[in-house]
């Protein structure tokens, strides 16, 4: 990888410096050309980031409605320093410079969009609902530009520690004539076989002398995936007296290890529906004033359907262990807080009479974003300003049911350090057994029911600036923003036990396990659908790849949703789950930019002071009123919970300074200094408090409303040389001083807890330790590194070479705490080659991102932490031009077949593994 980038690097230099011509424009003369597409894409990129008054970066689209990627997020992964994250394969979150996503603000044309999209599948309240905007919501047909700015100016709004995006999308004005773009395309996907439809369409005109513009626009997208997976979900402590046997043969039952909770192999299929509507109204009033109205509305349904396959080895009842068959490994490093500190792991493990749960668990969503903006510009000789009112709200509301089952079976695991996943293998007389739809008996029908999200934002803006014709002093402006948001989050869920489904599905007794019930009908073969199961991994470890599943979505069909709400006790609602927070913002600013009377010297110097309030609601119980029961493996009973309240507030004061030095026509230096904040992430604000665990381990997981926000101080050092409009070159520096981190602190409480024998019903009250965790404001980090950015048209070389180009990007990132911090990648690049000519453009771009973490020391993933592995992706793109109004073009994602995978980051044990198989689009673009 790092020898693909230094050879994309050296031929760019060699080419760069072995053209003395390149000072003069494409044709020789020096005078400007109409350039389109790539290249004229590439231009207005650079002009944005040679213009600006502070360090940004920029990815514009080539032609009204044709974006470089079909997502916002994999087209921002182009843009130096820039990483996304990935659901299933589809770009959801944008880091900038190793920060997570939750450090990244972004803006639709510089207002806040909300978003209720959550993952039913992460469980909790609704998933994990959070301040990350989920770009999946955003189609790039609308979108002229994405601008990335990372150094931080006082009017700009504060939320962005690591950087802020702001999205623009097409103005009707700015295109100043009747325009009608549309598309559309079929997009393939290689793992499910399936074939589905995108189309668009924006039309865009001016009226009453060019003064009025008017713009309408929608879209369609669906999307069939399939994501193979193999995951560890997860390692437990457990005695070798709950489990009732000598597994390391020592003579005795005093001993306790770490055995992996659940092996998951899984199919998921994903089919995703987008319906986007956008509008803009523009009316130029007078020469000075220009009124505006905008508004964007997403329905965004999604339902995933995964065929998981769970070989349970803890948590669960029956199994007997083979300690003939069973190894072990010791991980040094974990933290002593941790339950597992000290504790082997058993990487190698056999058990008869294996729980193994083979689900259809069906996660069926719709999501609905509604976004309004009022505003107004005024300018005149030396006073301009801006007022906006933005409203935005959006919802979710969803199931994750599952028919859940249980089959027996004999099964081996092995979880190797610097494997790609746990291998799970059965015996000889479970695989003869392993698809015979009889071994199964329901456990019962469960998972989130009906849950709801909501997030709302209303946001009022102001600014006010006056200009100044002489002298250093050139503006002054002061402005400031009020925002309102509201977000909530229940858990409500269905749990049908087996009597009552056999009931309502007619079921009978099972003729393999006489003391359950059969499925009946209601099983599916699962096997990939197109190829083999997890065609994309090449290891040893062996797997199976098919299995005989529950088929939840027939019950579904077969019993009304009414008669399984109605069953007694099957509704319940998780209130210690609940998320519900409100936020209030005031912030105001003043700013002053600067300037030599000859334009080399320019730059800014202001403050921004922010004003936040945050109240939370939640339930918590009364934790003198623990019961254990005894032989029931000694599972916690909790009292109800009692409703809580709590509120937290602060001010803040947001420095920032940037100076532009024009060291020759075409060379800038730039210098940035600042102050960033971001807030905690919603979930962490709760006051909630659960209490849960059994067999001796026990668990309290709480909120905390007290969190301060993230406050970071910032450096950045540039210098761009441009030494022809079709070539740039820049390199940065930069440094972030984050005072402090949200981390998960890890402490023992004892508590009183009365223990319950039901045998001789007796009560024996005694102190009991648990292991409490919660989000803390904890040490900080430092994080430094530089970027290198090349961008370049090789006009000066023969023939159709002429038309060739290349963008290539590296980043490097360090920081202080390399095993907390997630999401730095220590080594990114992007290299991207092009050719374009009136009828033709090809381009081919590899971007590769360096492992990172994703679950952070000391508590992530039971003390382990997890990693996420380097990946590359490759995309390529091919547009022929028909005729000047009709294209026709061709994409690729993800061509090489690569993976997601992850592993402990302490004893690089397996996690996950993902295989998203890659993605074709061919279809036309019409544009008259």
């Amino acid at each position: 990888m790092n020898l693909t980038l230094t050879s994309a690097i050296a031929l760019g230099a060699t080419t760069l410096f072995a053209a003395p011509a390149l000072a003069q424009d494409a044709s020789g003369t020096g005078e400007d050309i109409v350039v389109t597409g790539v290249r004229a894409s590439l231009r207005s990129a650079a002009d944005q980031k040679r213009n600006a008054a502070q360090i940004i970066d920029a990815i514009t689209s080539e032609d009204i409605g044709k974006f470089p990627t079909e997502n916002v997020a994999d087209a921002s992964q182009r843009i130096t320093g820039v990483q996304i994250t990935r659901t299933r394969g589809s770009g959801t979150g944008v880091s900038i410079r190793g920060l997570p996503t939750d450090f990244t603000r972004v803006q639709l044309n510089g207002s806040t969009l909300s978003s209720a999209i959550v993952d039913l599948r992460g469980g909790g309240a609704g998933g994990n609902i959070g301040r990350a905007f989920d770009f999946r919501l955003l189609p790039t047909e609308f979108v002229s530009a994405v601008e990335v700015t990372k150094s931080q100016t006082a009017e700009m709004q504060e939320g962005g520690l690591a950087g802020t995006i702001n999205v623009k999308t097409v103005r009707p004005l700015e295109l100043g004539k009747t325009t009608a773009v549309g598309s559309l395309f079929g997009v393939w996907n290689s793992n499910s076989g399936k074939t589905t439809p995108q189309a668009s369409g924006l039309f865009s005109t001016t009226l009453a002398d060019g003064r009025l513009g008017v713009l309408v626009a929608g879209g369609y997208s669906r999307d069939r995936t399939e994501t193979h997976s193999v995951a560890n979900v997860g390692w437990a402590v457990t005695s070798e007296a709950t489990l009732r046997q000598d597994l390391n043969g020592d003579g005795d039952r005093g001993d306790r290890f770490n055995i992996p909770s659940q092996i998951r192999t899984e199919i998921a299929r994903e089919d995703r529906k987008r319906t986007v509507l956008t509008s803009v109204l523009e009316f130029q009033a007078t020469d000075s004033v220009k009124l505006y109205a905008e508004g964007f509305y997403s329905k965004f349904d999604i339902e995933v359907e995964s065929l998981e396959n769970l070989h349970i080895f803890t948590g669960a009842t029956g199994g007997v262990y083979d300690p003939s068959s069973t190894r072990f490994t010791t991980i040094d490093g974990i933290d002593p807080a941790q339950l597992a500190y000290g504790i082997p792991y058993a990487t190698n493990l056999g058990l008869t009479n294996t729980d193994v749960r083979a689900n259809d668990r069906i996660n069926d969503s719709a999501a609905k974003t509604y976004y309004g903006k009022l505003g107004a510009d005024f300018k005149n000789d030396a006073w301009s300003g801006e007022v906006s009112f933005a409203y935005s709200k959006s919802d979710q509301v969803g199931d994750n049911l599952n028919l859940a089952q249980i089959q027996r079976f004999q099964v081996a695991e092995s979880c190797q350090a610097g494997q790609d996943i746990c291998g799970i293998s059965l015996s000889p007389e479970s695989q003869a057994r392993y698809l015979d739809p009889a071994q199964g008996v329901v456990a019962s029908l469960n998972g989130a029911f009906g849950r709801k999200t909501y997030d709302r934002v209303n946001e009022l803006k102001a600014d006010l600036r006056h200009e100044f014709d002489n002298g250093w002093v050139r503006r002054i402006s002061v402005g400031g923003v009020a925002s309102w948001r509201k977000t909530f989050a229940d858990a409500t869920t269905l749990v049908v036990p087996a009597s009552a489904l056999a009931s309502l599905a007619g079921l009978s007794r099972s003729t393999v396990q006489a003391s359950g019930w059969g499925l009946g009908s209601y099983t599916q073969l699962v096997e990939a659908s197109r190829g083999g199961f997890l065609g994309a991994y090449n290891g040893s470890e062996p797997f199976p790849t098919s299995w005989r599943a529950s088929d939840t979505r027939a019950l579904l069909a077969a019993i009304p949703r009414e008669q399984l709400a109605a069953v007694p006790g099957a509704i319940q609602e998780n209130l210690s789950s609940v998320v519900d927070v409100r936020e209030r913002i005031f912030a105001g600013y003043a700013q002053l930019d600067f300037g030599s009377s000859d334009e080399r010297i320019s730059g800014n110097i202001g403050a921004r002071i922010v004003s936040t309030r945050e109240t939370a609601a939640g339930v918590a119980p009364d934790l003198t009123g623990l019961v254990v029961q005894s032989e029931t493996g000694g599972t916690v009973t909790v009292p109800p919970a009692g409703a809580v309240a709590a509120s937290n507030s602060y001010t803040k004061l947001l420095p920032s300074a940037n100076l532009r030095f024009e060291l020759t026509p075409q060379v800038i230096l730039r210098a940035g200094f600042s102050r960033t904040l971001s807030r905690p992430t919603l979930t962490q604000l709760s006051p909630s408090t659960t209490v849960s665990g059994g067999g001796g381990n026990y668990t309290i997981t709480a909120g905390n409303p007290e969190l301060q926000p993230f406050i970071s101080t910032n450096y950045d050092l540039t210098a761009e040389w441009y030494p022809n409009r079709d070539t740039s070159v820049a390199l940065a520096l930069f440094a972030k001083d984050l005072s402090t981190l949200v981390r998960s602190e890890t402490d023992s409480v004892t508590l009183p807890v009365t223990f319950y024998t039901a045998s001789t019903n007796t009560n024996v009250l005694r102190d009991q330790v648990f292991q409490r965790t919660r989000p803390v404001n904890a040490k900080g980090v430092k994080l430094k590194g530089f970027e290198v950015g090349y961008q370049q048209v090789f006009t000066f070389l023969p023939g159709p070479l002429a038309n060739t180009g290349l963008q290539a990007n590296y980043t490097y990132i360090s920081n202080s705490d390399p095993d907390v911090l997630t999401a730095a990648s220590k080594n990114n690049f992007n290299v991207s080659g092009f050719y374009e000519d009136s009828r033709i453009a090809l381009r081919a771009s590899y971007t590769w991102r360096d492992k990172f973490v994703s679950s952070g020391l000391p508590g992530g993933y039971g003390g382990l932490g997890v990693t996420t592995q380097a990946r590359g992706n490759l995309d390529l793109n091919v547009t022929v031009n028909v005729t000047s109004q009709i294209s026709v073009i061709f994409q690729g994602t993800n061509v090489l077949d690569n993976a997601d995978k992850s592993r402990t980051t302490l004893g690089d044990l397996p996690v996950d593994y993902y295989d998203v198989g890659h993605q074709y689009m061919l279809g036309a673009r019409f544009r008259f």
